[in-house]
């Protein structure tokens, strides 16, 4: 799907690398551009990895403050409870 030549797409990082470094004037804008075209999709699927993990880690910290929040109400209805009985008993 791009627009590269067979041979470029079915080059290893090194090769790329090493086309570059030739400077081949005529190869190396395009394998500069192909290696950045991998890296550029290796990045997109690491942010996309990053974005899903913290998602889940996101949903974790609000559970956890809910929970948080719930035994906050216990214990203040509790500290109640005692001071109801301290006084009226």
């Amino acid at each position: 799907m791009s627009n590269f030549s067979p041979k470029l797409e079915d080059a290893t990082d090194e090769k790329l690398m090493y086309m570059i470094n030739e400077l081949d004037f005529r190869v190396v804008p395009l394998a500069s551009d192909e290696l950045t075209r991998r890296h550029l999709g290796k990045l997109r699927e690491n942010i996309e990895k990053f974005n899903e993990q913290s998602s889940k880690q996101t949903n974790k910290m609000i559970r956890l403050t809910w929970v948080i929040v719930l035994l906050t109400v216990v214990m203040v209805f509790g500290l109640g409870l005692q001071i109801y009985l301290a006084i009226y008993d």
